[in-house]
C-alpha cells in the first residue's frame, strides 16, 4: 500500500530526524521511487515550450510547434491560437473544435510535448558541463547527468543531491548513483525546476 502524498512530504522535510525508512540507500530517495507516479508534473506551455500535433489521415495540419512571445501558435485555418498556460490536453480540444468547425468531418488530433523550454532543470557542482537546461518530458537523473556532460573526474557521484520542490516543501534526498547503474536502485524521472548537486570527492 502506498503512503499517502501528504505524509510523504512530511516524512521527506524530516526523514533524518524522524528515521523513516531504513538501509544503506536514502530512505528519502525511496520514498521518492514509490511515489513517483503520483507527484504531479505541472505540464503547462510556456513561451519557447515546442510541441508536436498530429492530425489523423491529415499529414498537412501535422507538425512541430513553437509557442511564441505572445504565447500564440500559428495554425492552419485557424490562424492565431492561444496556448500559453494550456495542456497538451487542452490544445488539442481547442484545435478539434476548431478544425471541426467547417474544416474537417470528425478530426482527430494527438499533441505531444517535444521540449519544455519554459521549464527547467538545473545540474551543478562536479560535472563536465554544470548550468541549467530545458526540461525534456521523462527525462531520468541519469540523463540528466549526461546531459550536463557526465560527472568530472573529482566527482563523488554517490553524494549526488537532489533538491525538488513538492507542494511548495522543499525536500533533499541522496541520490544512489551506483546503485542505479547497476540496476540495485529505480533511475526516477527528474521534474521541472528539480536540482541536482553533485559535490567533490571529500580529502
Amino acid at each position: 500500500m502506498k503512503t499517502p502524498l501528504s505524509f510523504l512530504i512530511i516524512c521527506l522535510a524530516l526523514i533524518h530526524t524522524l528515521g523513516c525508512g531504513s538501509g544503506s540507500v536514502d530512505p528519502a530517495y525511496e520514498a521518492l521511487v514509490e511515489q513517483e507516479g503520483d507527484v504531479p508534473l505541472s505540464g503547462e506551455l510556456g513561451v519557447g515550450d515546442k510541441f508536436e500535433l498530429r492530425v489523423h489521415n491529415d499529414e498537412k495540419l501535422s507538425g512541430e510547434f513553437t509557442v511564441s512571445n505572445e504565447g500564440t501558435i500559428t495554425y492552419p485555418y485557424l490562424g492565431r491560437v492561444p496556448v500559453e498556460g494550456k495542456t497538451c490536453a487542452d490544445v488539442e480540444d481547442e484545435i478539434t473544435k476548431g478544425l471541426a468547425n467547417g474544416y474537417l468531418k470528425d478530426p482527430t488530433v494527438r499533441c505531444s510535448i517535444t521540449e519544455y523550454n519554459s521549464k527547467r532543470i538545473f545540474i551543478f557542482g562536479e560535472v563536465k558541463k554544470p548550468g541549467s537546461f530545458p526540461y525534456k518530458t521523462n527525462i531520468t537523473i541519469i540523463e540528466g547527468v549526461a546531459l550536463a556532460g557526465g560527472f568530472s573526474e573529482s566527482a563523488d557521484s554517490n553524494g549526488t543531491k537532489l533538491s525538488r520542490v513538492i507542494n511548495g516543501v522543499e525536500i533533499q534526498v541522496t541520490v544512489p548513483m551506483q546503485d542505479i547503474v547497476e540496476g540495485k536502485s529505480r533511475n526516477i524521472k527528474l521534474l521541472p525546476g528539480d536540482i541536482l548537486y553533485v559535490p567533490e570527492v571529500p580529502y
